[in-house]
């Protein structure tokens, strides 16, 4: 069943996951807002007058933290899609996957 799994989610899921993370993000009201309010954000950390290194430092916080949290959302995401074959699996709505 895991490797079954782990093939699933190598060969087939990428583009599926992000397609409906996408959908799901835009029609949320919460994320939309999140977005408006760090596109304002953006704007006025880039109209502070920082020195270029303490600018290269914070974005280079940024980029890591956005890095984290993206991939958090995939392992997530691949979570749950495990989690569901497993227990459909399980409760025998689904044939055994085997190898």
């Amino acid at each position: 069943m895991d490797k079954f799994v782990k093939k699933l989610v190598k060969n087939h899921l990428g583009t599926f996951m992000d397609k409906s993370i996408d959908a799901l993000a835009l029609a949320d009201e919460d994320y939309k807002n999140d977005l408006a309010d760090s596109e304002e954000l953006e704007k006025r950390y880039e109209s502070l007058n920082l020195e270029d290194k303490d600018r290269i430092i914070i974005n280079d916080y940024i980029a890591c933290l956005m890095t984290r949290e993206h991939k958090m959302r995939d392992i997530a995401y691949l979570a749950g899609v495990a989690d569901s074959i497993k227990l459909f699996n399980e409760l025998g709505a689904i044939k055994d996957l085997g190898a």
